[in-house]
Parts: C-alpha cells; sequence; structure tokens
C-alpha cells in the first residue's frame, strides 16, 4: 500500500441513474462461517515462503512476484475458477516511444499533410500498421462544435460506435473523456485504429494537443492511432456523409514498453451484466516480502473466493477478483486493467471493493468513504455503510472513516466512475492513546509497525484482523453480490 497520512478528498463522477434502495440486509452468516483464520494463515504462509526464496521480496517484476502470480493462478486453477493473466505496460519501467517516419493518410485524391504543424499526427504509444480501410464516423460528432471545450462526447460511449467500424477505421471528436476512453471503445468495436480529429473550438484546431505536443497516450495493447485537425477532420466527416471514405492509413514507430501482470478471475454464476470487483494488490516492496501489504488481502480474497466455489451457492451478480501488480510503483497494475476497460464495461460494475492492509498488529479500523451525508445516501457511502455498520454489530468495533486519498487501487475504478470503498487497518499512521481506549493496541506505535519492513511477515500479522476483518470482507462481497444482495443505483454507457 501506498499511503500518506493526509486523506485528501477526491470526487467521483457515479453516473447514476436511479438512487440506492434501503432494503433488509442479506444473509451472509453461510460465507463468514465458512472463511477462516486457517486458510488465510496457509495462503499467507506460501506467499511468505515465496518472498524468502526469492531475496525475500514480492516486488512487481521480481522473480518473487512472477511466482507470486503463479501461485494465485494454480490456487485458483485448483479451486475451480479460469483465472486469466492480464498484460499491462508498466509505465515506472524505461518504456520509449517515437516516431520512425511520420504518418499517412491518404485518399483517392488527396495526400493530408503530416506533422504537428499539417493535418495528421501520430498519437503517442500508436502501434505501427499499415492498412487501407473505410473511415467510419462515430456518434456524436458535432459540426460546428457547440459549448466550451471538452464538451463533445464522440466517441465516450461503446453505444457511440456503429457495426461498420468492425475492420476499419474509427473517426471520433475530441472532447468529454479520455483518449484511452475512446481508444479502448474503438477497440472494443472492433476497429483498426481510431482518428481522433480535434474540438474545433478557438485553440482546438490542429493535428496535436498544442504546435508541440502530440494527442496520446493509449494503453497496452493500444491500436493504430493519430490526431487530425479539425478541417481535416470535418473534410472526412462531411465525405462520409456523401458515401463511403476509403483510405491509405500508415503509422510507423518504435515501441518498446516493459510488460508486466495482473490476474483477474470471476465467479462463473451471476448476471453478467451486474459485477462486484473485488481486489488486493500482489506486489509488495524491495525491503521484505510484503505479508501484511498486501499478502493479507490476496490471502482473505482468495480464501472468500474458495468458500464461495465451495457454498455451491451462484451470487446475484457477478463477482470479478482482481490481483493486481504495480500496486508499490504507483497503482499501475490497477490503473492500466481499469483504463482498458471500455464504457459499457465498466457501466456493469456494481462497485470496487478494494482490501489492502487487513491484519495490522496495532490495528486502526478505517473504512473508505467519500464523506458525504446526503439523503438518499451515495453509492459510496452505502458500500462503506456496510462495512462500518458490520464492524459495530457484529464485532462491537466503531470503524473510522478514511477518506479517499486515491492512494490504493480502487482510484482508477473511481476515475472511470465505478464507486468504492474498503477496509484497511493501516500503516505508518501512530496510534494515540484516544485509539488506544477504544481499540487497544500502544500509544505512540505506528498501525503497521513493520510496514515496507524486512520484517512484514506471517509474524507480522495480527490473529484478530485475520479472523474477525475477514469476516467483514466476506460480509460487504456477499451482502452486495449474493443472493438477496444490497442493490446499489443501476450505471449506464453514457
Amino acid at each position: 500500500m501506498r499511503k500518506n497520512t493526509l486523506a485528501v478528498l477526491a470526487v467521483a463522477v457515479l453516473g447514476a441513474t436511479a438512487p440506492a434502495v434501503a432494503q433488509a440486509d442479506p444473509d451472509t452468516k453461510p460465507l463468514r462461517d465458512a472463511v477462516n483464520r486457517g486458510e488465510v494463515l496457509r495462503y499467507a504462509q506460501r506467499l511468505q515462503a515465496i518472498g524468502m526464496a526469492n531475496e525475500n521480496q514480492r516486488s512487481t517484476a521480481s522473480a518473487g512476484n512472477f511466482e507470486s502470480l503463479d501461485y494465485v493462478v494454480q490456487e485458483l486453477r485448483d479451486i475451480g475458477y479460469n483465472p486469466t493473466l492480464v498484460p499491462y505496460a508498466n509505465t515506472s519501467a524505461p518504456n520509449t516511444w517515437s516516431e520512425r517516419t511520420p504518418a499517412v493518410l491518404e485518399t483517392a485524391t488527396k495526400t493530408y499533410t503530416p506533422g504537428l504543424a499539417g493535418e495528421i499526427a501520430t498519437m503517442t504509444w500508436s502501434t505501427s500498421g499499415d492498412i487501407n480501410a473505410q473511415v467510419i464516423p462515430v456518434n456524436r460528432i458535432l459540426i460546428p462544435p457547440t459549448g466550451t471545450a471538452d464538451s463533445q462526447r464522440s466517441g465516450c460511449a461503446l453505444a457511440d460506435f456503429p457495426a461498420t467500424v468492425k475492420d476499419n477505421i474509427a473517426l471520433v471528436q475530441r472532447g468529454g473523456c479520455t483518449f484511452i476512453e475512446k481508444a479502448v471503445n474503438a477497440r472494443a468495436a472492433g476497429a483498426k485504429a481510431v482518428l481522433v480529429m480535434n474540438e474545433g473550438q478557438t485553440g482546438r484546431t490542429g493535428s496535436g494537443s498544442s504546435a508541440t505536443a502530440r494527442f496520446g497516450s493509449l494503453p497496452y495493447p493500444g491500436l493504430m492511432a493519430a490526431g487530425l485537425s479539425y478541417a481535416a477532420g470535418k473534410e472526412l466527416y462531411d465525405a462520409a456523409q456523401l458515401g463511403p471514405v476509403n483510405v491509405h492509413l500508415k503509422t510507423d514507430v518504435n515501441l518498446n514498453q516493459r510488460i508486466d501482470y495482473d490476474i483477474i478471475a470471476e465467479t462463473e454464476g451471476g448476471d453478467p451484466n451486474r459485477m462486484l470487483m473485488v481486489g488486493a494488490h500482489i506486489d509488495g516492496v524491495t525491503a521484505g516480502p510484503g505479508i501484511n501489504d498486501d499478502g493479507s488481502g490476496t490471502a482473505m480474497n482468495l480464501a472468500i473466493a474458495n468458500q464461495i466455489k465451495q457454498l455451491g451457492v451462484a451470487p446475484k451478480y457477478k463477482i470479478r477478483f482482481g490481483w493486481f501488480s504495480g500496486e508499490e510503483q504507483g497503482l499501475f497494475g490497477s490503473q492500466a486493467y481499469a483504463n482498458q476497460l471500455n464504457t459499457l464495461e465498466t457501466s456493469r460494475f456494481l462497485g470496487m471493493l478494494d482490501y489492502d492492509m487487513l491484519a495490522s498488529t496495532n490495528y486502526i479500523p478505517f473504512v473508505y468513504t467519500d464523506g458525504t451525508t446526503s439523503t438518499p445516501p451515495s453509492a459510496e457511502a452505502v458500500l462503506g455503510g456496510n462495512h462500518s455498520t458490520f464492524l459495530q454489530q457484529n464485532l462491537g468495533i466503531s470503524s473510522t472513516p478514511y477518506i479517499f486519498d486515491n492512494r490504493s487501487d480502487y482510484a482508477g475504478f473511481r476515475t472511470r466512475g465505478v464507486p468504492a470503498t474498503g477496509l484497511y487497518t493501516g500503516a505508518e499512521t501512530v496510534k494515540s492513546a484516544a485509539q488506544v481506549a477504544q481499540w487497544g493496541g500502544q500509544a505512540g506505535i505506528q498501525a503497521d509497525p513493520c510496514y515496507h519492513e524486512w520484517c512484514d511477515t506471517v509474524f507480522n500479522l495480527s490473529e484478530y484482523g485475520m479472523n474477525n476483518f475477514t469476516d467483514a470482507l466476506a460480509n460487504g462481497v456477499w451482502s452486495f453480490a449474493g443472493p438477496g444482495a444490497i442493490e446499489l443505483p443501476v450505471r449506464t454507457d453514457n
């Protein structure tokens, strides 16, 4: 976990179309009873053995990290899941991108001028390619543009892309969402390439973000992509209204990216149109094996996934478990995973439960929250309230709110509009006398005395945390996805 002691409020755009509806709490006892400390400890012990056999660390791209990935994948397969290793470009590595030769865009009657001072410029992190295909304008291109800059939403929803985009070139207009979202939607729609025309307002007419900056950047595995001046985009758009526009598009780049991996596994049952994301990070720091941070989340989520399978009860909504790498470097794995989801996929997520550092020996029971107190409550207030209520009613613990500071794996999902919460038992925060009076422990000592140290081993795990906070996790997962699930706002692809 990458934490600081100052929690900063971050705002999530949830895109909700209906408020959360209050209802009776679902029965989560069968899953809570099935998950036990012994199983969690067994997984944690194996992660420690992996770390100790690999220079006492499991940091991303290390032998310990790759062996941890192998271990979790094999455990999931043995349980009965079909896990997927999801590659991503780790942006903390010395990745390189450069244009070898300028982009080429030609119609039967015109060759467009390349370069930032011209009509077409290759987007940063575009792949190389040489294709002949039809240019297909997507929905919500607005010529001339109206409103302020960044107000056009062409390509910001997967629904913007007509079926004819498949195996052709998508033409979208800048604005309304990130270039990544537009590119990912184009790729999901089957496009071979995407052309992003500038929006058209003052200062938004060239083939790049400025006279010296290209449009960028695209996620792994990317696709061919280039920016167009507003005038060039309008010309292609207008021509497409009269009939098919066939072009020759070529991009020629040097591209070198280091690839690391996340793990994704889904329940077999449950409505795939409404999914709950449950995450932990599988990497650690170089100083130690990282068993509380975040072997605890890795192990607890494995135990929950196993016991859901053993119960033989189909969840109401599909549960997607994620074990993300690159968290300690800057949330790279979870950010990359969230970014590569198209907008229809993100709209299907009920929420994201982030479980990072769950058995700190001098624990402080933090629950992530957006800090709102509106009526009806926000989706994040409902998600976080479930954890807080369970801790109070079942363990006699009054949790303390931790305002989102976007320093753990929930951040990328919130950026994409997915509501989130999580349980977190503290890192370097020094426990006060007042907190000791509430929860026990030792004043003047940080919540996890071995945070990011060599001693973050199984001996650094709170037995209470493994036994009781696992129940809170199981309750949260089953409350929002199990039979009789608490209903959260329905979100749309918009």
